[in-house]
């Protein structure tokens, strides 16, 4: 899906991407439990789960393909962004990454946390990622304190206080324990530990796979 003229104007484009997605979230739960009836199951054999990317920034919209068969899409280096977010949901088990331009446009409406610094598949710069956690003041108490824990962890993290950064993820586990984040930092602590970075390490990630 995509936000972007004529039907948005350009302050509200990444504000409703980030609605849709929260909206979409929220939907999950319900959907789980009303599916065994649609389907005429007792239970569901598998589960299931959304992952969404957002990624704000110029892009070719418009009719592309041959006179046969068109198709009315988005296609550039954003669109590429964001489903490099979408895919990197995987590694952090999360559901809501965005980019730092979406963000800097939607930041006001939204509750988010920096997650990491990463070079997405296929990209040679790295970037900070981020979560969006719910609407502007919506969070409960448990998630102000996971946001505030996992964000003083990653400051030791960046600074290779490894003790420090383990202590911290553990301690933003203990408000929110399924917390996909803290747990994948906590093993690539186990990793950077073993072999230090050294001193010219900016505190960015490679991540080798969509």
């Amino acid at each position: 899906a995509y936000w972007g003229p004529p039907f948005t104007a350009d302050a509200d484009q990444a504000r409703f991407a980030a609605f849709a997605a929260l909206d979409m979230l929220d939907r999950v739960a319900p959907f789980r439990a009303e599916l065994p009836e649609l389907l005429g199951l007792r239970t569901v054999p598998i589960s299931f789960d959304i992952r969404v990317g957002i990624a704000t920034g110029e892009a070719l919209v418009g009719s592309v393909g041959s006179e046969v068969m068109m198709s009315y899409t988005v296609m550039g280096e954003t669109v590429n962004l964001a489903s490099r977010l979408e895919g990197a949901n995987k590694l952090y088990n999360s559901h809501i990454l965005v980019s730092e331009a979406t963000i800097a446009a939607a930041g006001a409406a939204i509750e988010t946390r920096e997650i990491d610094r990463v070079a997405l598949f296929g990209q040679t710069r790295a970037q900070p990622i981020y979560e969006i956690m719910g609407r502007r003041g919506a969070l409960t108490t448990a998630q102000r304190e996971l946001r505030s824990r996992y964000a003083a962890a990653l400051v030791a993290y960046r600074a290779q206080r490894w003790e420090d950064a383990r202590n911290g993820f553990t301690a933003a586990l203990e408000a929110g324990p399924d917390d996909g984040p803290s747990l994948t930092l906590l093993k690539r602590i186990d990793i950077l530990a073993a072999a230090p970075p050294g001193d010219e390490w900016d505190g960015s990630w490679r991540l080798e796979q969509k």
